[in-house]
Parts: structure tokens; C-alpha cells; sequence
């Protein structure tokens, strides 16, 4: 199986998650595209941990190896995972989401935090595009996991030097922590709207073994 993990606030539908996953069926490879925040209420309940029970169920639809391709807090949970074993043999990270409880204890500081237990936190949810309050589980549960996985399975990542979400340095310290691990700077945001050929050259490479042999050119 090859899995993709969607980021925060997003969902199956997500731009990365189409062009990818139409470009991998046109070569006859299928990727299992689970909502990590499914059902009405969701996102609202969310938090890391019910987000990586859903990976893992998916994942055990089907028989190991597998491989996954997560797109920032997606690919943050995909290094959870691998760290776990699980059958897991390659990562594809794209703005992968390290240090998630640090990043945002920092951006929100302490009286926005106080008001997100309160009150949940507001924000845009695209997948749904609407402003939806996700609760104040999703941070405590999210002060429980190490800022960078032990990962060990060979993983690529790609990170735009443009990122004011996940800085770029936070990408690079879990690469030189990994040795397994390989990074890709490209000129572009979080987003990595603008790298979407360069990420599909990368990826079907780097899977080749989920994939088979590369097309002639």
C-alpha cells in the first residue's frame, strides 16, 4: 500500500492529495486517501493520536510493505508511524510538521492558549471551507510526542526554503538526526504549490519499489 496523510485542516480532497494521486493512477498505482478528521464533528475532535488511529487501520487493510507520502502534519504523523514499525519501508515527507507542540505553544503564546482550552481554537478548515474550532485535546495530546520520530526507514523530504509554517531548519535538523533520511530544498512555500511536477519526479523515483520500473524516456 502506498498511504497519503493529509495536513491540518485538510482533507482527502486536498490539491496535493488530487494532483498526486491522479498522476500515480494514470500509471496504474492506486493511493489510499483516508479523512483523518471524518464525521461531522470531526475535526472538532480531533487530535494527533485519533489521526494516527485512523492511519493505522488503513494501513492494516492491507499486507506490509508499505510506503506513505504525508503532506505537513501528515507527514509528521507518517514519521510517527514508521518510528512504530508497522510494516512501513519508505517515507515521502512533503513540509513534514516537526516540532508540532513546540511550534504552536510558541506562535499562540500563553493567553491564546488559555483561550483555546476555553473556547477551542478557531480556524480555517479547508477541507470544508469554514471556519471550524478544533479542541483543546488536539494540543494536549500533541505535548505528548517527541518534536522529531526515530525514523529509520529510507525517507525524502521536500521543503521549500519560502516556509513560514514549519521552518526549513527544523526540516533539516530531523534529516541530519535520520541517516536514513535525504532532503530536497525547492524555491517555494508551505504549500509547495508551485514544485507539484518537480514533488510527482521525486516521489515516483523514490517509490519505485511500490511503483515498478520507471517508464522509459
Amino acid at each position: 500500500m502506498i498511504l497519503y496523510l493529509h495536513g491540518f485542516a485538510s482533507g482527502p480532497s486536498s490539491h496535493k492529495a488530487r494532483v498526486l494521486s491522479g498522476r500515480f493512477a494514470a500509471m496504474g498505482v492506486p493511493l489510499e486517501i483516508p479523512d483523518l478528521t471524518p464525521g461531522e464533528d470531526g475535526f472538532e475532535r480531533s487530535s494527533p493520536s485519533s489521526m494516527l488511529a485512523i492511519a493505522r487501520a488503513a494501513l492494516a487493510r492491507a499486507a506490509p510493505p508499505h510506503a506513505i507520502i504525508g503532506s505537513s502534519l501528515g507527514g509528521y504523523l507518517a514519521a510517527l508511524l514508521a518510528s512504530g514499525g508497522l510494516g512501513i519501508e519508505r517515507l515521502f515527507l512533503m513540509a513534514p510538521a516537526f516540532r508540532l507542540f513546540e511550534r504552536w505553544e510558541k506562535r499562540l503564546g500563553s493567553g491564546e492558549l488559555e483561550r483555546w482550552r476555553r473556547e477551542g481554537l478557531e480556524t480555517m478548515h479547508y477541507a470544508s471551507g469554514r471556519n471550524r474550532r478544533i479542541g483543546w485535546q488536539f494540543f494536549e495530546d500533541a505535548r505528548t510526542l517527541p518534536a522529531f520520530p526515530e525514523v529509520r526507514v529510507p525517507t525524502l523530504c521536500i521543503a521549500g526554503r519560502r516556509d513560514e509554517t514549519v521552518p526549513l531548519a527544523d526540516i533539516a535538523e530531523f534529516v541530519a538526526r535520520s541517516p536514513s533520511a535525504r532532503l530536497v530544498e525547492v524555491d517555494d512555500g508551505h504549500e509547495l504549490a508551485g514544485s507539484l511536477d518537480l514533488i510527482f519526479e521525486e516521489a515516483r523515483a523514490f517509490l519505485a519499489p511500490f511503483t515498478g520500473p520507471l517508464p522509459a524516456r
